[in-house]
């Protein structure tokens, strides 16, 4: 899940948002100012009702955050790279870049996210009960409510809950095996997500569309996000303490930046069967990479107009790594960044590129040599 908004940096972890939160924002402070504290504590004017609202929004999300943050820094503690913590439509993400090694630190990282949304919501309780304004007793009661069902949902066992990482971690550590724990997780997050699906159907059938839509569209999610992790733990298996440069293709070739997409179609790709070409300007700095297919698909009349260096991304915006590098590591690092291809670096010089073909064709080679399926 990539970030569409940055919101900026605690503790040096990137924290950001993406742009379906602005509805999940919206429905918790029109159903606190319209429905919820009208009712807990009548009386007062409907603007105070809207921006308190908004306030308790904001402190969900707040508690949100914090959950997610428990995670990140706990799993630095054990020496996994935080890339950043996403909000978004379910709550949030926390992209970790790397995996616990041992299955106690991995029940760790996964419990800390329940075990603070439960301290949340007593700090919440405490507040409810002491405050002398109705208004502040009515919200912090909704925060205390919120942050238990947070705190209750997460530990379902199922994928990609913090439940089924804990149960991951448990089944890890009695087999010996994180794939075996993985797999036997994902198993039994599946019967959770089906009667969560069975569960909505049946609300459905009764009257309740919209919560019975909302559970059973969860719990495809839950089947959808279990599949993922266990296709991902697979790959990450195979592919653990081999190189980058077992993957890479190498030479490269560089074009001048200044040429034309005509000059390029007709001269140079003829000649070569790459895909993808890194771009230098008139000093051999690269400046951006260019993907075939993204060339052709140009207007004919753009063609000609076109220079390499207008179509090019910018290299800044390239994700990189060096031959050395894990290539398991890698892959959970860049997740669908990988599409955009991987240059890699050596000693500050270009030396190869990653491209989603090259990984599938080493695993395939890989599940072959361990006489597995395919991975999907």
């Amino acid at each position: 899940m990539s970030p569409s908004i940055r919101l900026g940096k605690l503790f040096g972890i990137e924290i950001g948002a993406n742009w379906s939160l602005i509805f999940i924002f919206a429905l918790i402070a029109w159903s606190l100012a319209t429905q919820y504290l009208p009712a807990a504590a009548p009386g007062h004017g409907s603007a105070t009702y809207w921006i308190t609202g908004i306030v308790g929004a904001l402190l969900f999300y707040a508690a949100l955050l914090a959950h997610e943050l428990s995670h990140s820094l706990v799993a630095r503690r054990y020496g996994v790279k935080v890339k950043g913590i996403t909000l978004w439509l379910f709550g949030g993400v926390s992209q970790l870049e790397g995996e616990p090694t041992t299955a106690p630190s991995e029940a760790l990282i996964a419990g800390v996210g329940p075990l603070t949304s439960f301290v949340v919501a007593a700090v919440c309780y405490g507040v409810a009960v002491v405050a002398a304004n109705d208004l502040v007793a009515g919200l912090f009661f909704y925060l205390f409510q919120v942050n238990l069902l947070l705190a209750i949902f997460n530990l379902v066992p199922a994928f990609p809950l913090d439940g089924g990482r804990l149960l991951s971690s448990i089944l890890w550590w009695r087999s010996g095996s994180r794939q075996s724990g993985v797999h036997n997780a994902v198993r039994v997050g599946r019967v959770f997500a089906y009667l969560m699906i069975a569960g909505g159907v049946a609300l459905f059938l009764f009257g309740q569309g919209f919560n019975g839509l909302w559970l059973a569209f969860i719990g495809w999610f839950l089947l959808s996000a279990a599949a993922q992790e266990e296709a991902g733990s697979a790959v990450r298996t195979l592919l653990r303490n081999i190189p980058v440069s077992a993957a890479m293709t190498s030479p490269v070739v560089t074009l001048p930046d200044w040429i034309t997409v005509d000059q390029f179609l007709e001269s140079v790709a003829p000649n070569h069967s790459f895909t993808t070409y890194p771009v230098h300007d008139a000093s051999g700095k690269l400046t951006g990479v260019v993907r075939l297919g993204d060339l052709v698909r140009l207007p004919r009349q753009e063609r000609s107009e076109k220079h390499l260096i207008d179509v090019a991304r910018p290299i800044s915006a390239v994700p990189t790594s060096t031959p050395r590098e894990d290539l398991a590591a890698l892959i959970q690092r860049l997740g669908t960044g990988l599409d955009q291809r991987v240059l890699i670096f050596d000693n500050g010089q270009l030396v190869g590129i990653v491209s989603p073909a090259d990984v599938a064709r080493l695993l395939s080679v890989r599940q072959t040599v361990a006489g597995r399926p395919p991975a999907a």
